[in-house]
């Protein structure tokens, strides 16, 4: 383990921008214009972790119109993800380079108009981090800082691919995915999950979130040890909205004292949970962090008192989730 992991720790942790302000005319802000000063214990027993969906709706962005494609929302989010520079992250909705057609790069301001052949997800996190990201459409992707730890069957620094994702029911869209990977972070082995199943199909959504909580016996299945970390974008709000995935959720995951997982999100921090998704008209808890062994709790950036947003203050739909989360004392 690289001896810097333990020094960024005395860091004045970043933690990012101001909340969506309709027809605003005030100026963004990125990077380090965006520090405020939280103090974070000297424990190498904890890590940061950076959860974000990082799409939006922008019509410019079709066909994909969910993905990140404009070039100044890039670089707002690469500049305080690399500020912050959280031990360990997980992005969904990029847009890699195979996604890019002959139209949308004749779009100066797409990033598909970019000349560089370094794939978004690297420009977003640096040389600094090792990458995994998934293979059914390499829109999900999981990272580790290089000095906090590595990721099992990846090389330090490289940029991989896995084929550890949900299977897909017949009839259920293929452009999302849930995807594993196992960490060595601080010493310790665990499974992280970053999930982002289906929107709009409950059912379909259902099959797959249900994925990460069976045990397939084989070592073949989504976690594959016994500490597991789930985080991301699940497309449902276990507080506000009632059907099929959301009760399945709620079978595994609630209080630490009755489920398998809890909270570290969500209710853990505010009650009623601060919104990671915000429209005009709607508004939800989709993007969530739990575990079945750490301690601790994740800020909104944007929505948290004394939080900035992610994106410099436009771009995204989605709020990040931020926060320090702790080894619980090893027995």
């Amino acid at each position: 383990m690289n001896p810097q992991s333990h020094s960024r720790r005395n860091w004045k942790m970043a933690i990012f921008v101001l909340a969506l302000t309709i027809g605003s005319c005030q100026s963004l802000r990125m990077g380090e214009d965006l520090v405020s000063d939280l103090t974070i214990d000297d424990d190498t027993d904890s890590f940061s972790i950076l959860t974000a969906n990082v799409g939006n709706v922008d019509p410019r962005c079709l066909p994909f119109v969910f993905k990140l494609c404009r070039n100044d929302v890039e670089v707002r989010i690469a500049a305080s993800i690399q500020s912050l520079s959280p031990d360990v992250v997980a992005l969904q909705e990029t847009l890699p380079p195979s996604n890019c057609t002959s139209l949308m790069a004749l779009d100066t301001g797409n990033v598909c108009s970019n000349s560089s052949d370094i794939p978004q997800i690297r420009r977003l996190l640096g040389d600094a981090y090792t990458i995994v990201c998934e293979s059914r459409n390499s829109y999900e992707c999981i990272a580790v800082h290089q000095d906090a730890g590595g990721i099992r069957g990846c090389g330090q620094g490289e940029l991989c691919l896995t084929d550890r994702i949900d299977e897909q029911p017949e009839g259920c869209r293929p452009n999302v995915a849930i995807m594993g990977a196992t960490l060595e972070i601080q010493g310790r082995t665990f499974d992280i999950i970053n999930a982002h199943p289906e929107s709009r199909s409950p059912e379909c959504r259902n099959a797959s979130i249900i994925q990460m909580f069976t045990d397939v016996g084989d070592g073949a299945g989504l976690v594959r040890e016994e500490h597991a970390l789930i985080v991301g974008d699940l497309n449902m709000d276990p507080w506000r909205d009632d059907e099929l995935s959301v009760q399945t959720w709620n079978t595994f995951v609630g209080a630490s004292e009755t489920h398998p997982y809890y909270y570290h999100s969500g209710m853990a921090e505010h009650a009623p949970p601060y919104f990671t998704l915000k429209y005009p008209t709607f508004s939800r808890t989709y993007d969530h962090v739990v575990s079945n062994f750490l301690e601790g709790t994740t800020l909104v950036l944007g929505e948290s008192p004394g939080t900035y947003r992610l994106d410099g203050g436009s771009g995204m739909d989605h709020r990040a989730v931020y926060g320090v989360l702790k080894f619980e004392p090893e027995s």
